[in-house]
């Protein structure tokens, strides 16, 4: 699923330029991804597009600290948790953009889960929301569709 949408987002630098799900399915198939995969990404990413914006809006207002639940606790690594925050930290993700990636990420196998993912998924929330990357903190994030991740 990665794998698909690392090439969807090195192609399309516009998510609504996808257009038709089936013949977007026959260029990925074309490009050698299967079926199951193909679909596992669509429909992720589905899942961003159908995200509410106003649900998280609140989160930018906040001034606290983020405090993980139990099951978050459980599902994403500390290392990952490290990241969102180091990601907040430097401006490449609102508080908002935060709880969509937490949110995303709450929907893979935690085998799944990890820096070089969570990377990922942080970057193709800002990718559907058309958001504007940190120079720095953009590459560090584009290594994870390179398949080069760096920052920890």
């Amino acid at each position: 699923m990665f794998d698909v949408l690392a090439f969807l987002f090195e192609q399309f630098r516009d998510p609504d330029a996808f257009g038709d799900r089936g013949v977007l399915m026959r260029q990925l198939e074309a490009a050698g991804f299967e079926d199951e995969e193909i679909n596992d990404a669509l429909d992720w990413l589905d899942g961003i597009s159908g995200l509410d914006d106003s649900v998280y809006v609140g989160a930018n207002e906040a001034s606290g600290m983020r405090v993980y639940a139990e099951d978050e606790l459980e599902h994403l690594p500390a290392d990952v948790r490290g990241l969102l925050q180091f990601l907040e930290d430097h401006g490449a993700l609102t508080p908002a953009q935060r709880e969509m990636v937490i949110d995303r990420l709450m929907e893979l196998h935690s085998d799944d889960i990890n820096v070089g993912s969570a990377k990922l998924v942080a970057l193709m929330v800002l990718w559907a929301q058309q958001a504007e990357l940190p120079i720095l903190l953009g590459e560090a994030l584009l290594d994870a569709v390179h398949g080069e991740p760096t920052m920890q």
